[in-house]
């Protein structure tokens, strides 16, 4: 018998093994849903008068949010939950949540924006208390201070099949969700779902997702904020909207976005002198000589547009990938440009472009969101894949929350299949004694000790008011 081998020659496989945990990491996240208050709202924002289910619904959709953090793709997926029953209990079946997602009209979606939006007020208290506070964003070393910086960004989800809503676009067939994310703290405060053929520089639908995700922030987070998106939030009457604040004079608010390179402005930058042109930074903070920075606010005509506004123009090497969309004048110049629009006064143009170009973070939530199932929508009806992507949000909230105040290190700043690894899918044995239970996690695990480590955080955590 070979060396090779020989390990499977005395081994045998039963299933008598009892109280067997195989996914122990999830316990603390489902503790912390009940800790901060998530899981007892949502149950009573969903009672049906005159109606008791068998399963409570804040818990069928905290269970659910959790199988997605498991790697649920579907909503048969949430019977991984089984897995850690001995602890938390038999988990609702797939019908059950289908049931429970189905019933999740407007009304519903705005009772649960509520709870949300409440418990994570609770949350950010217990965020401002731990150590080193608010994640306030940093550009360049310097941190913004009492800053929100919220982005706003679409994903086409390509689908194949005949779902409601799924309509052609740009990229194909399928869904067209508008995502706001606080950057801060990579939280998905708003996840809204629309037909495949929903515009990209639709601007009533960037105010409204930018006022719902607004509602979603506690009061003392709304005050000053940087609102940043792509070229499709560069519309006159979204970029208005922030100038004015809401129509609220207590509101400071600014925009970074990008700008439509139009005639006038390939027309303006062809006057921009070389000396003019400053040197843009590299990720060190340090000058590019390759690149460089120049403001053509005042070559433009920028009737329309919101009073204050600048326009500022990175040049770089044209990378081999653009060579298919380079302009006349980017091909006669050998530089590929871009344009970012902001009504942020007196600031250097290193310091803006430095601060438009973090807006990339979004990209990193999206591609989360799509590993946590946002590019499978489950059912054909468009109103029941909205409920699945607020179930979503859901589910990325409760991870960052989790890693902002239960984890260190390394774990604290995981992508989801990472944090399934090297914690979530940790196993372990559930022993009684002395009318108390007991988790049993292998120590010769290193996740071992992060899982307790985390639950120990969480049960310090106090509860809401």
């Amino acid at each position: 018998m070979s060396d090779r081998t020989e390990w499977a020659d005395d081994l045998s496989l039963s299933t008598k093994g009892k109280k067997l945990v195989g996914k122990a990491g999830i316990v603390p996240v489902r503790r912390l849903a009940d800790k901060v208050g998530l899981t007892d709202a949502l149950g009573q924002a969903l009672v049906r008068r005159g109606f008791q289910p068998v399963h409570d619904r804040g818990t069928v959709l905290v269970s659910a949010a959790c199988a997605v953090l498991l790697g649920a793709r579907s909503m048969a997926g949430i019977d991984v939950m089984r897995q850690a029953s001995p602890v938390l209990g038999r988990p609702a079946s797939a019908s059950t949540l289908w049931r429970t997602l189905e019933k999740i009209g407007p009304l519903q979606l705005t009772k649960i924006a509520s709870v949300r939006a409440r418990v994570r007020g609770h949350v950010h208290q217990l965020i401002d208390l731990r150590p080193g506070g608010f994640p306030w964003i940093k550009v360049n070393g310097r941190e913004l201070t009492g800053i929100t910086v919220v982005d706003l960004d679409a994903s086409v989800i390509q689908t194949h099949s005949d779902k409601e809503g799924a309509e052609a676009n740009f990229k194909g067939y399928g869904h067209h969700p508008l995502l706001m994310f606080l950057d801060n703290t990579e939280e998905l405060l708003v996840n809204r779902l629309r037909p495949g053929s929903a515009g990209s520089n639709t601007a009533d639908d960037h105010i409204s997702v930018s006022v719902e995700g607004l509602r979603q922030l506690p009061t003392r987070r709304r005050r000053r904020v940087l609102f940043r998106t792509d070229g499709a939030g560069a519309t006159m009457d979204f970029l208005a909207w922030i100038t004015s604040g809401a129509g609220n004079a207590a509101n400071r608010w600014e925009y970074s976005v990008g700008h439509t390179r139009d005639d006038d402005f390939w027309k303006a930058l062809a006057k921009v002198p070389a000396t003019a042109w400053t040197p843009a930074l590299d990720a060190k903070g340090q000058p590019r000589q390759d690149a460089a920075l120049a403001e053509i606010t005042d070559m433009l005509d920028l009737k329309g547009w919101p009073t204050g506004m600048r326009v500022i123009v990175r040049r770089e090497p044209i990378h081999p990938k653009y060579q298919r969309e380079l302009k006349p004048y980017e091909k006669k110049t050998d530089f590929r440009y871009q344009a970012i629009a902001t009504n942020t006064p007196g600031e250097q143009l290193q310091f803006l472009d430095a601060r438009a170009r973090s807006h990339t973070h979004v990209e990193a939530g999206i591609r989360r969101g799509k590993a946590l199932s946002l590019n499978l929508m489950p059912s054909k009806y468009f109103a029941l894949n909205q409920a699945w992507c607020t179930l979503l949000a859901l589910a990325v909230d409760l991870a960052r929350w989790l890693q902002l105040l239960a984890t260190t290190g390394k774990l604290a700043r995981a992508e989801p299949a990472s944090l399934r690894a090297q914690l979530l899918d940790v196993p372990a044995k559930l022993a009684d004694h002395a009318r108390r239970r007991e988790l049993k996690l292998d120590p010769a695990w290193p996740a071992s000790a992060r899982v307790v480590e985390a639950w120990d955080a969480v049960q310090d955590l106090p509860g809401p008011d």
